[in-house]
């Protein structure tokens, strides 16, 4: 780590980090606890139990604790990766692209409902407005309980229901605004609504949030770019609407009702000015800079619909059983970009709709043992196409208005069909030892369809060429077995050791990987990636944690090393398909957080997470590229709590890192103070991020340097000092 003289004056502010050893449970505000203080959670063996029973790294974050953060002016992603030790830095932009949990891929889900995909779009932070987050769940390391996605953790976010200690109609409102104060467009505003009522039998709750963010300026006071490719989050709008309600059918039966639409969508009169005919880009010296005139109908959006109903019932042959039916429909829409060759300007819309169900069922044939058995279906259907622009109105317009010419195809249409059954096994030896083990047999079939190369539709969408054939599609089965095994020794009721070994599986995004090919001039395939000739192989990783973990009154810690080694690597391509190499790749390290409350009022804590990250080339380990590798990181923070004022002082530090190819990221240092008042009638909260104005390129910009080779156009700055305000009441 290299440190400024004025980073070592902030981690003087943060004196837990000297002494930080490991990481805590949160303390719980909502969730159900046992009687030692441990959160009972549903998501790491997906039945209810408490989480100093499971021997794997398990973390509950608060709804509360979210809301601290984003109602006094933190990004939700970054909010997350403060909270959340195993995850990576936010990338201040719409995508959570590289943010990566334990240097791997994390499975994200709302209630259970997984919003990864077959093609690995990183929105799934893009889903929800934090208003609406309940708690979440988080479970490091890779699970063999879940699909596929899940081989660096899971974060489950369970939404606010209408549920209320007291009968009647109850509700809560967040009116906030943050600001660096630099131009007019730099202000960000939120209102949100919700009203819920509960009867002895009925509990239903109705959220509307509005979220509107213009411009975003740096410590320099300079707008920040867009970010061309992930999509920016300066001059969006965001809105979600959810509703629950729960219906008790009987003292064991209860059926939930869930509807969400999200719509969070850009409409900027600001654009990257590239300069006649794109020359600004040639010249990678030159300072890239936002500019009026930006003219695109159609601009980046995020659009979601999920529905969903749970069935439980408690008393279900002596067994509880738990039934979910769930469909998620979404459009992911991108804003123009030049090709590599600079022979077309275009912009992808990708589509994906999912129906599926999960059964789980729990029961307890003995008092020493608890099975937990059931099955997963889910069918996916996804299709993109690729919106085409004139390329001379582009370039002679800097880059700054589009008029489109027409779409064609991006990708093979892809449907995955997975069908799955799992058994999870704990049985008590005694009072201080038990075993877990689990076995998840998955079936995947991916259908691709038959496909014309994108840049060969072009040409025919410009009269080019009239002739093409088609690169053959097909169909691939992936059949796993996937093991897990565990034993937790409670050393008291207030701490346990545990050692964990577990599978997972992953497969590669197949619409990055199909459908590419080159054409001879008569329209014939000279050369293609297809089902037939090379069909796309799967990532199999094994892993295994050691953990320790203590819950007091006062002191909070747990820690856990861990190490991961997959088959394969997945590799990026210049044309930015992917392929797939007979590399192992090993991922290892340390996380842990600790909170300390050293006086009723005065606590202090932190998280952190040293890692490892190397594939094997040519037999020798060497440093994974800064593409895709986790540079370790830590956080800190010391909070002064009254009846009337709460006050936290947070930093994170992200350090340096170099890959084997002599690429580096450059650590930075931010600090944050948070502040709440409670009023007479609700709260307010006070905020300013980044409170130093750190100049510094966000971890996602200086990994897009090295993956598009363009660095003046991924030079996507950090958020400089803003300050924020925000009023909450409940009824």
């Amino acid at each position: 780590m290299k440190l400024t003289k004025s980073n070592q004056i902030k981690f003087i502010l943060n004196p837990i980090l000297i002494g930080m050893l490991g990481m805590s449970v949160q303390a719980q505000a909502k969730t159900d606890v046992d009687d030692n203080g441990y959160a009972m959670v549903v998501t790491a063996n997906r039945s209810a139990q408490s989480i100093s029973d499971i021997a794997a790294t398990v973390l509950v974050v608060e709804g509360e604790q979210i809301a601290e953060q984003v109602k006094s002016g933190v990004d939700f992603k970054a909010a997350l990766a403060n909270l959340i030790p195993s995850l990576d830095v936010g990338s201040q932009s719409r995508s959570n692209a590289g943010q990566n949990m334990r240097g791997r891929t994390a499975l994200v889900m709302i209630d259970g409902i997984s919003l990864n995909s077959s093609r690995s779009i990183s929105r799934q932070f893009d889903a929800i407005n934090p208003f609406n987050i309940e708690r979440i769940e988080v479970i490091s390391g890779a699970s063999a309980m879940y699909g596929g996605g899940s081989t660096g953790g899971i974060i489950n976010i369970i939404t606010k229901k209408g549920s209320s200690e007291e009968l009647g109609i109850h509700g809560e409102t967040w009116i906030g605004a943050k600001s660096g104060f630099n131009k007019r467009e730099d202000i960000q505003y939120q209102v949100a609504q919700s009203i819920s009522k509960t009867t002895e039998k009925m509990d239903a709750r109705l959220a509307i949030s509005y979220d509107q963010a213009e411009g975003r300026y740096d410590a320099d006071g300079d707008m920040i770019l867009h970010d061309f490719a992930q999509t920016p989050s300066q001059f969006v709008s965001q809105l979600d609407i959810l509703g629950n309600v729960g219906f008790d059918i009987s003292d064991t039966k209860r059926l939930e009702l869930m509807a969400q639409f999200y719509d969070s969508g850009q409409d900027s009169d600001y654009g990257i000015d590239y300069g006649p005919s794109y020359s600004y880009l040639f010249d990678p010296s030159r300072e890239l800079e936002m500019v009026e005139g930006y003219d695109l109908d159609d601009q980046a959006r995020t659009k979601r619909i999920m529905l969903a109903a749970n069935y439980s019932d408690s008393h279900f042959f002596n067994q509880t059983l738990n039934v979910q039916l769930y469909y998620r429909e979404e459009s992911l829409r991108f804003n123009p970009a030049p090709n590599g060759a600079f022979t077309n300007v275009s912009a992808s819309e990708q589509e994906t709709s999912v129906i599926g169900t999960k059964v789980v069922l729990t029961a307890q044939p003995i008092d020493q043992l608890k099975l937990v058995y059931g099955a997963d279906l889910e069918f996916e259907q996804f299709e993109a196409t690729q919106s085409y622009y004139n390329i001379g109105t582009a370039a002679a317009s800097n880059g700054l208005v589009y008029d489109p010419i027409g779409d064609a195809g991006r990708y093979p249409d892809i449907d995955t069909t997975s069908i799955a059954a799992f058994l999870q096994a704990e049985y008590e030896l005694n009072d201080s030892w038990n075993l877990h083990g689990g076995i998840r047999y998955q079936y995947t079939n991916i259908k691709v369809s038959d496909f014309v190369d994108s840049e060969q539709q072009y040409a025919g969408l410009i009269g080019d060429t009239t002739n093409y054939d088609a690169i053959e599609g097909g169909s691939n089965d992936y059949s796993n077995t996937l093991l897990n095994a565990g034993i937790l020794y409670k050393i008291n009721e207030e701490q346990q050791v545990w050692l964990n070994l577990s599978q997972g599986f992953e497969i590669p995004d197949s619409a990055k990987y199909y459908g590419q090919g080159t054409y001879n001039a008569d329209g014939s395939v000279a050369n293609s990636v297809n089902v037939s000739d090379s069909p796309l192989e799967g990532v199999k990783t094994n892993a295994v944690e050691l953990g320790w973990r203590l819950n007091q009154e006062s002191l909070s810690t747990q820690l856990a090393a861990y190490y991961s080694i997959s088959d394969k690597e997945i590799e990026l391509q210049d044309d930015f398909s992917i392929d797939v190499i007979d590399n192992d790749v090993r991922i290892y390290g340390l996380e842990g957080q600790l909170d300390y409350a050293l006086t009723n009022a005065l606590s202090v804590g932190g998280n952190f997470q040293y890692i490892v990250s190397e594939s094997k080339t040519d037999g020798k380990w060497q440093d994974l590229s800064v593409t895709t590798a986790s540079p370790s990181k830590a956080t800190a923070y010391i909070n002064w709590a009254t009846n009337i004022t709460n006050t936290r002082l947070q930093t994170t530090q992200l350090f340096d890192y170099e890959d084997a190819n002599d690429e580096e990221i450059d650590g930075y240092n931010t600090v944050d103070l948070l502040t709440s008042v409670r009023l007479p009638v609700g709260s307010m909260q006070l905020g300013v991020t980044n409170l130093f104005n750190e100049d510094y390129e966000t971890l996602w910009s200086q990994r897009a340097d090295v993956f598009y080779g363009l660095t003046n156009l991924t030079d996507f700055k950090g958020q400089g000092r803003t300050y924020s305000v925000n009023y909450n009441v409940k009824f």
